[in-house]
C-alpha cells in the first residue's frame, strides 16, 4: 500500500469532491425546506466549524455545501475532516490536488465545483496557462473516453505499465505463502496478472451470459421417434 499512497490521496481527493458538488449543484443556495444556513444566526457548533473552513480556504464566505450540511453540525464537521485531509499538502501539493478538483469538477459538470476550484487555483498561483493546461488534458481525454467507451475498445496499455509484483487474488504471494481464502476468486478458473489488473468488458460479458445459462433450466428432452400412421 505504501507504493500506492500517491493514487489512494488522489483518490480521497476525487472523492470528496464528488460529494461536494453533489450537494452544492443539487440543492443550491434556496432549496425550500433546506435553505443553506446563514452563518451569522448559526449555532455554535455550526459557527466553529465556519471559522475553520473560512481559515482553510482564506476566504470571507463559506463554501455553500457546508452552509448547507451545517443543519446537522456533527454530519458536517465529519464531512470537512474528510476534506481537509484530502485536500491538505501531502505527498501531493495542495495546488495539484485542487488542479484535480477542478477536473473532476469539468467533467461531472458540476457548476459550483468548476466556479469554486477554478477559483481556488488561482488564489494559489496558478498561472493562466496552467488553468488552460488542466483544462486541455481534461477535455482531450474526456473525448478519449466517450470514443472508447461508445466503440467498447479494450485497454492496450497494460503491456506498458510498471510490474505490480503483489499477487493476484488466490495466487501465491512471495515465498510461496498462499493468499488467505478469504481474497481468493470465486471462480473455477483462478484470475491470472496483476492484481490491478481488471477483467475486459468482452470476458465479463461472456462470463456473464455463461452464468444465465448455467443458472437456467435445461430444456426438457426432445423426442426423435416418427409417429406411426393409424392403419
Amino acid at each position: 500500500m505504501k507504493d500506492d499512497a500517491l493514487w489512494y490521496e488522489a483518490a480521497q481527493v476525487v472523492g470528496v469532491t464528488n460529494a461536494l458538488n453533489v450537494v452544492a449543484d443539487a440543492l443550491g443556495a434556496g432549496t425550500p425546506g433546506l435553505l443553506a444556513l446563514d452563518p451569522a444566526a448559526a449555532p455554535d457548533e455550526a459557527r466553529a466549524l465556519f471559522d475553520e473552513v473560512r481559515a482553510f480556504y482564506h476566504a470571507a464566505e463559506v463554501p455553500l455545501p457546508f452552509r448547507l450540511m451545517a443543519h446537522d453540525p456533527a454530519y458536517a464537521r465529519d464531512v470537512w475532516e474528510a476534506v481537509r485531509r484530502a485536500f491538505d499538502d501531502n505527498r501531493l501539493p495542495r495546488r495539484l490536488k485542487e488542479g484535480l478538483a477542478f477536473a473532476v469538477s469539468l467533467t461531472s459538470r458540476s457548476s459550483f465545483g468548476t466556479a469554486f476550484h477554478l477559483a481556488e487555483m488561482r488564489r494559489l498561483r496558478v498561472s493562466e496557462r496552467g488553468v488552460m493546461e488542466v483544462l486541455g488534458v481534461t477535455q482531450m481525454f474526456s473525448s478519449y473516453t466517450k470514443i472508447a467507451d461508445t466503440l467498447q475498445l479494450e485497454p492496450d496499455m497494460g503491456d506498458i505499465a510498471p510490474v505490480d509484483p503483489s499477487p493476484a487474488p488466490g495466487g501465491q504471494a512471495r515465498g510461496g505463502r498462499q493468499v488467505p481464502s478469504s481474497r481468493q476468486v470465486p471462480s473455477s478458473r483462478q484470475v491470472s496478472g496483476t492484481s490491478r489488473a481488471k477483467i475486459s468488458k468482452g470476458e465479463r460479458r461472456v462470463a456473464s451470459k455463461a452464468s444465465r445459462i448455467s443458472a437456467s433450466p435445461a430444456p426438457a428432452p426432445v423426442s426423435r421417434r416418427v409417429a406411426k400412421k393409424p392403419v
